[in-house]
């Protein structure tokens, strides 16, 4: 009996856990919040020494803004990382001169008379 409401547990709080998804569209990232709201817990029944307020609603509510967060401050160094690897990848307009051209042997201004043929 006991290991049944376990499982039974486990995949109610599996299946309906409130999961804050990212997605991204051409309009900007938006965050898709839980279907079902965490406040329902204040009706469990199966609660200990702390309201059920305390115990199943404000931790659940703490998680879900702090993975808001996480996902924010990913998606901001994303954007950086991204913006780093256009400007180190992207060719300057000079190139890579230094200033004058050379050639491998070159003695032409050392011995004028061993000009390349």
């Amino acid at each position: 009996m006991l290991a049944a409401r376990r499982i039974t547990f486990i995949l109610v709080a599996v299946f309906f856990s409130p999961a804050i998804v990212q997605s991204q569209s051409p309009l900007g990232t938006y965050t898709r919040t839980p279907t079902l709201s965490p406040y329902l817990d204040l009706l469990r029944t199966d609660s200990g020494v702390l309201p059920n307020y305390q115990q199943f609603v404000r931790p659940r509510l703490q998680l879900q803004q702090q993975l808001q967060s996480q996902a924010q401050q990913l998606d901001r160094q994303s954007r950086a990382i991204r913006s780093i690897n256009q400007r180190v990848t992207q060719p300057t307009v000079r190139g890579t001169e230094t200033g004058t051209s050379t050639r491998f042997l070159n003695y032409s201004t050392f011995y004028p008379g061993l000009q390349r043929r």
